[in-house]
């Protein structure tokens, strides 16, 4: 009895050794991304984004996750590489940001906080390649998915007062949050597919609870049924 008992207690640790190992693997693997041409990959590592050139024609940079200003710096939660628009989405633990970082060196410039127009050369602009395109957000996203064309991103932020998990819907391009669901059961963001379905551009949301799936039409930013 004693010695099925230790087998017992060995298997177990077996099994959760395995399970921890697999889920560090997967959060390593969400820490780093490479672009869809192979040339650039950005790692990151608590609160520092490095971002590296195969070629070498480039010199590895590194990135503070932090405000404009430095303050609330953050760990990466994902890295993604977004290849449509030629660059990277990352998103963090605390950090209320989403950023874009754009490896196309044609990228337009920057312009961060008050600009009066931007298309007059106002403001103070930045290189908008590889450097961090900022959509400030009311809470840090989590499990992004995106659309096929990447300018939509659909994040989690938490739960609401009534239990419901919150999705947010970004676009990139205006740099906002253009939409917010509440939704059943527990969307999983990771599983979630881009699709065409009828003429309008979708993101299908499974659910990890056995519930149906959100279906997202992001050009309208609504819940639509969910086609079988």
């Amino acid at each position: 009895m004693t010695r099925w008992l230790g087998a017992a207690r060995t298997g177990l640790w077996l099994v959760w050794a395995a399970c921890f190992l697999a889920a560090a693997a997967h959060e390593a693997q969400a820490l780093q991304a490479t672009s869809a041409d192979g040339r650039w990959r950005v790692v990151a590592e608590g609160t520092t984004i490095v971002i590296e050139d195969s070629t070498g024609a480039v010199r590895p940079r590194s990135l503070r996750a932090a405000a404009l200003d430095g303050s609330g710096a953050s760990e990466v939660a994902a890295v993604h590489d977004a290849a449509p628009r030629r660059s990277f989405v990352i998103a963090f633990r605390t950090l209320h940001e989403l950023w874009e970082l754009s490896y196309d060196p044609r990228a337009e410039p920057i312009y961060d906080g008050f600009v009066h127009d931007y298309r007059m050369g106002e403001g103070i602009a930045i290189p908008g390649f590889l450097n961090p395109r900022r959509t400030k957000l009311e809470a840090p996203l989590q499990g992004l998915a995106f659309d096929r064309s990447h300018a939509f991103v659909l994040g989690r932020a938490g739960k609401g007062a009534d239990g419901r998990a919150q999705l947010h819907l970004v676009q990139l391009d205006i740099r906002r949050t253009i939409a917010r669901f509440g939704v059943a059961g527990e969307p999983d963001l990771p599983a979630a597919r881009a699709l065409d379905a009828g003429g309008r551009s979708v993101i299908r949301v499974p659910d990890r609870a056995g519930g149906p799936a959100t279906v997202i039409d992001v050009r309208t930013a609504r819940i639509v049924p969910a086609a079988d």
